[in-house]
C-alpha cells in the first residue's frame, strides 16, 4: 500500500506532466494557426511563442527547432491517411475504384482549403520519410505497409490483378496522390482537386484491374 508521501510525489508528478502535455498543444496549436495563415516560411519562432505568451527559452523547451513543429504535423497527416484508407478501403461499400476515389476525395478537400499550408505540409512527408518504414520503430505501421494490406485483399476479391505486387502497387498509389496534390498546389490548373484525384485513382485501377488470364 503507498505511502502518503508517495503519493503526493505521484500526483504532483501527474499535474506537471498535465502542465507540460498542455503547454506543448498550446504551443503546437498556436504555430499550426500562423503556419495556415502566414506559411510555414513566414512564421518565426519569436511569433510562435508571442502568440503562445511564452518566451522564446521557453518555446526550445519543447520543440527544437520550428521544422520539429512541421515534421509532428506532416506525421499526423500521414496517421491521417491511414485511418481514412482503413475506414474507406477496409470497411467502406463499392467498388476498388470508389473506395480510392473517395480516399484521394478526402484528402483534396482538406488541401483546397489551403493550397499553400498544405503544399509544404506534403513536402515535408516526403522530404523527412514520415510514414515510411522507421528503423527506430519498426512495429509502428507505417503508410506503405498499411496500404499494401488494403491492396492484397482487392487482389484476393479480384479486384485488382493478383500477379502484382502489392507493395509496390502501394508505392505507385501513394505516389500517385502525394504528387497530384502537389502538382495541383503549384500550378494554376482551372478544375478542382477533387476532380483531378478522382481522376487519377480511376487511371491507376483501370492500369490495375484483374486480367483474365487466357487458356
Amino acid at each position: 500500500m503507498l505511502d502518503i508521501d508517495t503519493k503526493i510525489k505521484r500526483a504532483d508528478l501527474s499535474h506537471r506532466e498535465r502542465k507540460k502535455r498542455a503547454q506543448k498543444q498550446a504551443i503546437y496549436q498556436c504555430a499550426l494557426a500562423l503556419f495556415m495563415e502566414r506559411g510555414v516560411e513566414s512564421t518565426t519562432i519569436d511569433m510562435i511563442a508571442a502568440e503562445a505568451n511564452i518566451s522564446r527559452a521557453t518555446f526550445f523547451n519543447y520543440y527544437p527547432t520550428k521544422d520539429a513543429i512541421l515534421h509532428e504535423i506532416a506525421d499526423g497527416a500521414v496517421e491521417h491517411a491511414k485511418r481514412v484508407f482503413d475506414k474507406e478501403l477496409g470497411e467502406g461499400s463499392g467498388t476498388v475504384v470508389e473506395r480510392i476515389q473517395r480516399s484521394f476525395v478526402r484528402f483534396a478537400r482538406i488541401v483546397e482549403r489551403n493550397p499553400h499550408y498544405y503544399r509544404t505540409v506534403f513536402l515535408d512527408v516526403m522530404r523527412s520519410e514520415v510514414g515510411f518504414v522507421d528503423a527506430a520503430n519498426a512495429a509502428r505501421p507505417n503508410l506503405i505497409d498499411v496500404l499494401a494490406g488494403h491492396l492484397r485483399t482487392a487482389q484476393q476479391r479480384g479486384e485488382l490483378d493478383p500477379a502484382l505486387d502489392p507493395g509496390q502497387l502501394s508505392e505507385m498509389l501513394t505516389g500517385i496522390y502525394m504528387y497530384t496534390i502537389l502538382n495541383w498546389c503549384k500550378r494554376d490548373f482551372s478544375g478542382a482537386l477533387t476532380s483531378r484525384v478522382a481522376d487519377a485513382a480511376r487511371t491507376f485501377v483501370v492500369g490495375c484491374a484483374a486480367i483474365p488470364v487466357s487458356a
